[in-house]
């Protein structure tokens, strides 16, 4: 018994061990993945020659999956109906879904779509060539590809070779050769002949390869490429730790030329005009809202009384897409319901413009707010309504102005009723300025002087000096505001090196927002922003061939390229009461590709 015992204690010892043991550290599975998949071998084998099967098969040496490959596996040259492409354990299959052409070199391109299984490791810039003829086509044209604007990198976009070099060919033709960007907007069109080719770049909407949709952004050069190659020699410098000294090694490379090919996209002016809806929420006003800016001014007429052409006062939106019609006569805005004609201008298929008029029911309903229950005097009269301002700033920049607006337009505005004092003084002193009225949003009002840094304003209007449609009048407005003061602004100083006339320097925050901007008006090139608000900022120049003041985009229909821009190489940052030189600057030396890298990122695509 006493034997049993100890056999039944000595296994529970050793079985306590063996788990203390099994149980020390449990095992990682070795070190992690980081390896891309890797081809092993292939049916036919990379750039074979005289294949003339329909199927490709890729092995790799680990198991593969795809990964949205619809969206970046292409065919060069492009096929009429897209392979079938299928990933099985660890092999790849492509099958043709046609015939392919004769004597054609036809690159397989998959960019970043076939990861491992297990990891994800990115297989990076994969493409695979083969050819149905007895020589495949090796040269390259590489580049990249930036959105024109302000030069983000442009993801995703077909990159076309043509060798007819008929400017219309891109809107007639299928293209030869073709490649897609990825997501540093680099092109490399691979497998190309010997020749000369003009080369465009297209967000294909229809996909059909070609520019025939005036929605399709798109871009092309006015150079002609001949694909060539060369060897270059490198630098390679290695340290030599023993010595602490540098020791450069020269080696030869071959490359494929022109391998910085630049291309600049924009999206032409192409949306039709047309009345997305109408409301009439006030008895005088009449909205009209369009999906687009108007090109001319919108035209409108009380059905049937059609010679009353002053009826109407028209207010416009700041980018003239919302258009109002104050009725100025209490005899029609009264009427609960008015049939209007409205006319605009419209552009049919061929881009021709014509007049489009509608007749329009613009019904105002009524709606009675409940009053709020209110103790008063038996004798106390019921307030009467009066014109107030709207959107005053109560701190105004140095260079501003001082804007208000009213809520319905003015029948009449006694400007001599207006007084503009300065507080600088403990005795206010009156203050010259310019009365501006916005005749194209007509409510809208400014106040234009000479500011001075850290002073309070006052502005009066008396009593009476402001009727609007309504029959409204003002009661006395006193209105004050301060400039901010200098301290509370940056300074900056730059010298533009070989400035040109037509160079457009813009200031710009970090939302892209114009915030100055002037052209460089000596041959010295020395320039400067006053009273800049403490922030981030850019700046860049826009070689701006009309000079009309602003950026313009391009039209392929009339071969104008989009403006160029030239952005500063660093970003500025302004601080309080702080005045930044930042030397010179020389424009010709702006090196897109780094800049780029630095500065922008691809831009998600509208749906």
């Amino acid at each position: 018994m006493k034997k049993k015992i100890f056999q039944l204690a000595l296994i529970a010892v050793i079985a306590q061990l063996f788990w203390y043991c099994a149980n020390v550290g449990m095992p990682t599975g070795g070190l992690k993945d980081e390896d891309p998949p890797v081809v092993v071998k292939s049916t036919p084998k990379a750039n074979a020659l005289n294949y003339q099967e329909k199927t490709i098969y890729i092995e790799f040496d680990e198991l593969i999956q795809l990964k949205d490959y619809r969206s970046k596996f292409i065919v060069s040259p492009p096929v009429n109906e897209q392979p079938i492409v299928e990933a099985r354990g660890n092999r790849l299959m492509i099958t043709f879904e046609e015939d392919l052409q004769p004597n054609t070199t036809y690159t397989l391109d998959f960019a970043d779509a076939i990861v491992d299984n297990n990891e994800g490791n990115v297989l990076d810039n994969y493409s695979f060539s083969f050819s149905t003829g007895e020589y495949i086509d090796s040269l390259q044209v590489s580049g990249n590809l930036y959105d024109a604007d302000d030069l983000s990198p442009s993801e995703g976009v077909l990159i076309y070779l043509h060798n007819n070099l008929n400017d219309t060919a891109i809107q007639t033709l299928v293209p030869i050769r073709m490649a897609k960007t990825n997501s540093q907007g680099r092109f490399n069109i691979r497998n190309v002949s010997p020749g000369k080719y003009r080369v465009y770049a297209l967000d294909d909407a229809n996909r059909n390869n070609k520019f025939d949709q005036p929605g399709e952004a798109m871009a092309w050069s006015d150079i002609i490429v001949e694909p060539s190659f060369e060897y270059r020699t490198f630098a390679d410098t290695i340290r030599i730790d023993s010595l602490e000294t540098d020791s450069l090694h020269y080696y030869e490379k071959l490359v494929y030329t022109p391998d910085s090919f630049k291309l600049f996209k924009f999206q032409h002016d192409y949306k039709e005009q047309y009345l997305t809806s109408e409301e009439r929420n006030e008895r005088a006003k009449l909205t009209y809202y369009f999906n687009r800016p108007l090109e001319e001014d919108a035209q409108i007429a009380l059905t049937g009384k059609e010679d009353l052409s002053d009826v109407f006062l028209m207010d416009r939106s700041v980018k003239n897409d919302t258009v109002t019609f104050w009725l100025s006569d209490s005899t029609y805005y009264n009427q609960d319901s008015l049939s209007v004609s409205l006319s605009y201008l419209m552009r049919d298929s061929l881009d021709k413009p014509y007049t489009r008029t509608d007749t329009i029911a613009m019904y105002f309903f009524e709606v009675k707010e409940k009053k709020k229950k209110k103790r008063k005097k038996d004798d106390e009269p019921e307030p009467i309504p009066t014109i107030q301002l709207k959107n005053m700033k109560n701190k105004l920049d140095v260079f501003g102005q001082f804007h208000f607006s009213l809520s319905a337009p003015a029948t009449e505005f006694n400007t001599n009723a207006i007084t503009l004092f300065n507080h600088k003084d403990t005795i206010p002193e009156e203050q010259p300025f310019e009365f501006i009225h916005n005749e194209e949003q007509i409510l809208n009002y400014t106040i234009k002087s000479n500011w001075e840094p850290g002073v309070k304003y006052e502005m009066i209007i008396d009593s009476a000096a402001i009727f609007d449609i309504y029959g409204l009048y003002n009661d006395s407005i006193n209105s004050q505001f301060t400039i901010k003061t200098i301290d509370s602004y940056g300074l900056i100083r730059i010298q533009v090196l070989n400035p040109q006339d037509n160079w457009l320097v813009q200031l710009i925050n970090r939302k892209d927002v114009i915030v100055q901007q002037t052209y460089i008006k000596n041959e010295s090139g020395k320039i400067g922003f006053r009273y800049i608000n403490p922030g981030e900022y850019m700046l860049r120049i826009v070689v701006d061939k009309n000079k009309n003041g602003q950026w313009d985009s391009g039209n392929y229909y009339e071969r104008i390229q989009p403006e160029e821009i030239i952005y500063f190489p660093k970003k500025l940052n302004i601080r309080k009461n702080w005045e930044d030189n930042y030397g010179t600057w020389d424009p010709i030396q702006f090196n897109v590709d780094s800049f780029s890298k630095q500065f922008r990122k691809p831009k998600k695509k509208e749906e």
